[in-house]
């Protein structure tokens, strides 16, 4: 099923990368219905634009009505409005239409800094769009010419925001690719609060279609019922992953990002509430797999790092101190817990080459879009000597978790727990082998592996004629596999 449905009103782009190919390809990633509204023809590619056509005005109200009269939109997103007569029609259809959860992607000037509307047009998009937004997202160089302030830092950022709130936008994303610094960070700016949500800039030319994107996510997140906040950190999240996956050999110019991935597995604050019950419901099979990390790794080295573990429950109970997670709710209950927990990528740590002496995933690479990626990554940062150790519920011998399962997928509900963890979780496992585990690890150059492995049957439900352990490891489901890093 849908998980809601959304609207984009947009530029159409013939490579497929940005405009509503892009908006369409992104609300498909949450699950979202996606309908679209064409309100011009580009003529582009990944290395150039060569022309532009505009649909006639009235025929844009009428794509409008003629989807309004048969879907339940709970969500619409703005792109490219290409000229001021499109620009009256669509404020005026969003006014009678009474679309409140509007997103705004002003789409006002390139990346390069040139202008992409007419002075008219620009002038129309902030008198009849700009407070009609429910969230608007402009990049630095848009913020500047919708606030009249220039934009260069901290104060400045926030001096622009509350200007374009002050014109009626319920809540203001400046985006901060164009600003200096090691990271991107974006400003969300409600009327009350600035808050900073911070990414990884990646180095890549893989950024067509970026800011269309950003903001068709955060419409899919509000036409799912989320709050601002935490639609704008899935947005962040999404566009990031979608950036590092990006694939290459698309075009010869600025490649389009990599939108086939699930969207953030976290979109809620509760889940890192979600997980601790979860983890105190079930508390013997995660101290099992506790049991299995302890054997393989002996002694925790002083600088060790754990990816994605949840809330820093593994690290907190081995002593490590310093853990990355994809969703920052998780990264703050961590640090709460006393690890230094950042939000970040397996893809894209943010740390020098040879900085760790061990690196950690606690059943996190059945979550990964790309798990050989992210070992590769691991290796990177690790000392000559130092070790990957990875826990994993294989599919040979994933009891303990299938069972949980079976309750969420609607199968032998007599038999499941009542209460597993959120079905996001579940839904976006891949349940590794432990051969496949171990081929990735060999592919990215470790060497010399040992294996761990404990509990032999789910606590509460057993079926002892096929709990039977993984051939040439001891009894159990969970399986450590440690490899060194040994050139």
């Amino acid at each position: 099923m849908y998980e809601g449905k959304a609207l984009t009103i947009a530029g159409f782009d013939p490579s497929g990368g940005a405009g509503i190919q892009a908006d369409l390809k992104t609300f498909l990633a949450f699950n979202v219905y996606g309908a679209s509204v064409v309100t011009s023809i580009a003529v582009e590619n990944t290395t150039e634009v060569r022309g532009s056509y505009d649909i006639p005005a009235n025929t844009v109200e009428e794509q409008i009505d003629v989807v309004m009269d048969d879907i339940d939109i709970k969500a619409a997103k703005t792109g490219m409005l290409s000229s001021e007569e499109i620009i009256k029609s669509v404020a005026k259809k969003i006014r009678e239409r009474d679309i409140e959860k509007l997103v705004v992607d002003p789409v006002m000037v390139a990346k390069t800094g040139g202008r992409l509307l007419k002075r008219g047009a620009e002038k129309a998009m902030i008198e009849e769009i700009v407070p009609l937004a429910y969230v608007i997202t402009p990049n630095v160089p848009e913020a500047e010419v919708i606030s009249g302030i220039k934009v260069v830092d901290e104060k400045s950022v926030n001096e622009a925001a509350i200007k374009i709130h002050e014109m009626g936008a319920k809540n203001v994303i400046i985006k901060g690719g164009h600003l200096a610094g090691d990271k991107s960070t974006d400003l969300l700016y409600d009327g009350n609060d600035f808050i900073a949500i911070e990414g990884i800039r990646v180095k890549t030319k893989n950024t067509h279609g970026t800011g269309c994107t950003f903001s068709a996510a955060i419409a899919a997140s509000l036409a799912k019922g989320k709050a601002i906040e935490e639609s704008v950190r899935a947005a962040k999240s999404y566009v990031q992953r979608s950036i590092e996956l990006a694939p290459h050999g698309i075009g010869k110019g600025y490649g389009p990002l990599y939108h086939n991935i699930t969207s953030l597995y976290y979109e809620s604050e509760s889940a890192p509430e979600d997980y601790d019950s979860w983890f105190s419901k079930n508390q013997n099979i995660f101290e099992s797999e506790l049991l299995a990390l302890k054997e393989a790794t002996g002694k925790i080295p002083e600088r060790s790092l754990a990816i994605g573990s949840g809330t820093a429950l593994f690290e907190s109970k081995l002593g490590i101190k310093e853990g990355i997670e994809l969703s920052p709710y998780m990264a703050k209950k961590g640090s709460e817990r006393g690890v230094s927990t950042h939000t970040g990528s397996a893809y894209s740590l943010p740390y020098e080459d040879n900085t760790f002496d061990m690196v950690l995933f606690c059943t996190s690479l059945d979550y990964m879009e790309d798990p050989a990626r992210a070992v590769k990554e691991a290796y990177r940062v690790l000392k000559e000597g130092g070790a990957i150790v990875v826990s994993i519920l294989p599919k040979e011998g994933s009891y303990a978790m299938l069972y949980d399962l079976a309750n969420v997928s609607g199968y032998d509900p007599e038999r499941s727990p009542a209460d597993p963890f959120p079905v996001e979780f579940l839904r976006g496992a891949r349940w590794l082998s432990v051969e496949s585990v171990t081929d990735i690890l060999k592919n990215a150059g470790f060497k010399e592996f040992i294996c761990t492995q404990t509990l032999t049957c789910h606590p509460r439900y057993s079926n002892d004629s096929v709990e039977k352990p993984v051939e040439g490891y001891k009894k159990g489901d969970y399986v450590v596999i440690k490899g060194l890093k040994i050139r």
